[in-house]
């Protein structure tokens, strides 16, 4: 071999290395290029599927909580409804009898009120008794 053709050599071989250098090059561009593209496609699809499991969540959210308190109201009528029979067995009177009989004696106090002379009202005994008791204990 001759020196032209050691060079041609080196010189062929130098040309196909910056051709597969600038191939390699060229495909990490493309690569590059590729996934930037898609990766803003794929990041735009995984807020749209976000947004969806959100408002599913949230209706979710909304039915259980309704559910919830519609089952507080009735567990707290239920439980309202028994401890008044207990209660009503029991012979105590209900706050709407206690009300009733509020007025009634109000009324028969208004009645006998007005068919009574006014009168200065006595001591007790046990008001005479205090205010002896009282004077006793100043004296002392």
């Amino acid at each position: 071999m001759n020196t032209a053709q050691v060079t041609t050599g080196y010189k062929k071989l130098q040309d196909e290395v910056f051709s597969s250098t600038r191939k390699l090059w060229l495909a990490g561009l493309g690569t590059l290029s590729t996934v930037e593209a898609e990766s803003s496609e794929i990041f735009d699809q995984l807020v749209k599927r976000g947004r969806l499991v959100e408002d599913k969540g949230r209706k979710r959210l909304s039915k259980t909580k309704a559910d919830l308190e519609s089952g507080t109201d009735e567990l707290a009528e239920k439980l309202d409804r028994q401890v008044s029979g207990v209660l009503q067995k029991m012979g105590v009177p209900s706050r709407a009898q206690v009300q009733d009989l509020t007025l009634r004696v109000e009324q028969l106090t208004e009645q006998v009120d007005r068919l009574t002379p006014a009168k200065p009202v006595k001591k007790s005994t046990t008001q005479a008794r205090t205010t002896k008791t009282t004077k006793t204990a100043a004296k002392a």
